[in-house]
């Protein structure tokens, strides 16, 4: 795969020789996306922003490994859901608690929402929010951040096969739990 991208393309070969400022054009251009991922995973903005940071030091310490010609996106969107994934693995394991408060939490600011299509986004949410933790992120990724398959199966080291599973059942849940937005009901 080649990148149209000649910038990103200079920016690489100059740091990789050392050059550490043109790293800077890579942040810029793909820090808002990085962000988004990270959010989509760990549902906290200031960690979304730490492991955004953490993807781009870690990608800047590794460009040596980086496989020259191919663009940068999708390797940098590969550390920050390796990373997310991470992170979301330690909070199930030590955070439950924790977790029950911040839920609640999201409960309540949730409620403040109050406009119909905050409310309507607020539902949505919560609903990709309750399915299994695979589902959900393959969910939000294609549905929310709109990656194709191949670019979820990537990040998440997973065949795209198994990808369109997880969506297929994801989709399948959000029907279930948001049968009344479809209309066509027979109530």
């Amino acid at each position: 795969m080649t990148h149209d991208d000649p910038f990103e393309a200079r920016a690489i070969a100059a740091v990789r020789k050392g050059d550490s400022g043109p790293y800077d054009y890579l942040v810029s251009k793909y820090s808002k996306r990085v962000v988004a991922i990270a959010w989509s995973i760990v549902r906290n903005a200031h960690d979304a922003e730490d492991l955004a940071q953490e993807a781009f030091v870690k990608a800047f310490e590794n460009i040596g490994r980086f496989k020259e010609g191919e663009p940068f996106g999708p390797w940098i969107y590969r550390i920050v859901t390796n990373l997310a994934l991470d992170v979301m693995k330690h909070r199930t394991r030590f955070r439950h608690e924790e977790l029950s408060e911040n839920q609640e939490a999201a409960r309540r600011d949730s409620a403040e929402l109050g406009a119909v299509s905050n409310e309507l986004a607020a539902r949505i949410d919560a609903a990709i929010g309750s399915l299994p933790e695979n589902q959900r992120i393959v969910a939000r990724l294609y549905l929310v951040e709109q990656f194709e398959h191949t670019e979820i199966a990537a990040m998440m080291n997973l065949s795209e096969g198994t990808v369109r599973s997880h969506l297929s059942l994801a989709r399948r849940k959000l029907q279930e739990q948001l049968a009344d937005l479809y209309g066509g009901g027979d109530d």
